[in-house]
């Protein structure tokens, strides 16, 4: 699973270097001072939502290269704003800042006047804001060359409405640019944009209306696994007949369904059905098959290339409930349903039904790492894994954890969607709130959890459980960090306390009987005390 984009270079073969950070003047046009709003519009303004495909020239940027390339099906989000406004979001395809920018309906045209804000971010070094602007912008080119782009005097941006809703940009040369302002003491004092090296250009924008498939009522669903290059996970699979279906082939939007067809021991998918808007990316997906060849390079390197195929195949075993894609094929995830631009592709794919033995044990957490802060919060960081002792892999919605500190299982309020708490020491494997749990995108094994312990412990472990396909518990070994310990029944510590005694959080001694919040002190041979706070039941 990797992106791939398609670049075209055509300022590159014409000898053009393209430069970010060039400076314009902050112009006064006529007795119309320049217009510049500072509101960042985070929030979706309100009116009649639409969504958007958009073509562009995008421009990007690595230092002081700005280099740009052809996007196809990124997108665009409009409101008809209840205020007579229209809303356009995430204008700057490059970069990925959810905001929305304010046009103005003239005539048969939207146009923005003058510069928006669209992001804001503090820099604590200087403590200060940094303001990033959207702004109509034109190419100049110096003396040597180099190119840039200036706010223009005459500072619009401008789209042609066609019949059929579509926007498409009335001077394709200019840009919706991102930039910051500045004062230029140098310049005596005046004002100036600096181009940050992103911006759209020869943009065109027409109507999404492609809806995901929906599976039929009544179909049985069945967890299958899937395994590529990179990793394996559960798929949902439903056959109705000759009618295959399958969700998760696309591991960015793994809800959407796919329909395929079985004959003569394969399985046939057209390609160019809609997945959904993949709002991490910006881009919406469709489903297409492809060709993966080796190519040699100008290099001499061996690199690997795929092309668009109207269908993707696979064989399938039914008897073994398993399908495979066929040799040098597989598919890709595109932004549009026939022109080539892939965002991941797969290959080398195998789906079938996955042979567990329901007892075996999770596999342990690893890479136990733990960091004392009494003042902000200890952390702990550990692997996670989401399989088996043999390898097979485990329903993340059915696999939990616990965090001992000193043998005991803390307690935590876990939130729910529906913002139900509840104080359990069992945390979700897949559980992130973002503040004390965070779990990784680029590797859910990845975990972090933040802690609040009133005195250095003497052992932190973590252990997996699992309800396997007969509701059982089952639980792997505890693993520790800190001294290493003697496990009995996957619990216990060479260190043992002297004695323990429990208070309440007002301070007062209570019995080990005592149910709520308490806080359980341990005193040690060599004088040294654990304070634990828990819950009991």
């Amino acid at each position: 699973m990797k992106k791939i984009f398609t670049a075209v270079a055509a300022m590159a073969a014409a000898g053009l270097t393209m430069q970010a950070s060039a400076i314009s003047y902050a112009p006064e046009v006529g007795m119309h001072a320049l217009q510049v709003s500072d509101e960042v519009i985070d929030d979706q303004p309100d009116g009649e939502l639409s969504w958007l495909t958009r073509s562009c020239d995008a421009f990007d940027t690595e230092g002081f290269e700005a280099t740009h390339s052809r996007v196809l099906g990124s997108i665009v989000q409009m409101v008809e704003g209840d205020d007579g406004y229209v809303y356009l979001s995430h204008m700057a395809t490059e970069y990925p800042v959810n905001t929305w920018t304010r046009f103005e309906r003239e005539g048969n045209t939207l146009v923005m006047n003058g510069i928006q804000a669209i992001y804001e971010e503090y820099y604590e070094e200087y403590d200060q804001i940094l303001t990033v602007y959207l702004a109509p912008m034109e190419l100049v080119v110096d003396d040597n060359g180099v190119g840039s782009f200036v706010v223009p005097d005459d500072c619009r941006y401008v789209f042609n409405i066609g019949e059929d809703g579509s926007l498409t940009a009335s001077d394709p040369n200019m840009i919706l640019g991102v930039c910051v302002h500045t004062l230029d003491e140098a310049l005596e004092g005046n004002s100036v944009w600096i181009w940050k090296g992103f911006g759209d250009r020869d943009i065109k924008m027409e109507a999404q209306t492609a809806t995901p498939l929906e599976l039929p009522d009544g179909l049985e669903v069945y967890n299958w696994v899937m395994t590529d290059q990179y990793v394996n996970d559960f798929v949902k699979v439903a056959i109705d007949g000759d009618d295959f279906y399958i969700a998760g082939l696309d591991r960015s939007i793994p809800e959407a369904w796919v329909k395929g067809k079985i004959s003569e021991g394969k399985v046939t998918f057209p390609s160019g059905q809609y997945l959904g808007a993949d709002m991490g990316l910006f881009f919406y997906n469709y489903f297409c098959g492809a060709d993966f060849l080796d190519e040699t390079d100008e290099d001499g390197n061996t690199i690997r290339v795929c092309s668009y195929r109207d269908e993707a195949v696979f064989d399938y075993d039914a008897a073994e409930r398993k399908m495979t894609s066929v040799k040098d094929m597989g598919y890709i995830i595109n932004s549009t349903p026939k022109q080539l631009y892939s965002l991941y592709f797969y290959e080398d794919v195998t789906v079938g039904v996955q042979h567990r033995n329901p007892e075996a044990v999770p596999a342990a957490p690893y890479d136990l790492v733990f960091s004392y802060d009494n003042e902000y919060g200890s952390t702990i960081w550990f692997q996670l894994p989401n399989t088996d002792e043999e390898g097979q892999i485990l329903l993340v919605d059915n696999l939990y954890y616990e965090i001992y500190v000193d043998d005991e299982p803390l307690y935590f309020d876990i939130v729910d969607e529906d913002w139900n708490v509840e104080s359990t020491t069992r945390i979700p494997y897949m559980y992130d709130d973002w503040n004390d749990f965070w779990v990784y995108d680029e590797d859910p094994r990845d975990h972090t959890v933040y802690l609040y312990l009133d005195s250095d412990p003497y052992s932190i472990g973590v252990r997996s459980i699992y309800v396997n396909e007969n509701g059982e518990d089952i639980c792997s070994p505890i693993t520790y960090w800190g001294e290493e310990v003697s496990a009995v029944d996957g619990i216990g510590s060479e260190k043992k306390p002297v004695a323990v005694k429990w208070f309440d959080l007002q301070g007062r001694a209570v019995g080990a009987d005592a149910v709520g919040i308490v806080v359980k002190v341990a005193e040690y041979a060599d004088g040294s005390t654990v304070r634990t706070k828990m819950l009991k039941k």
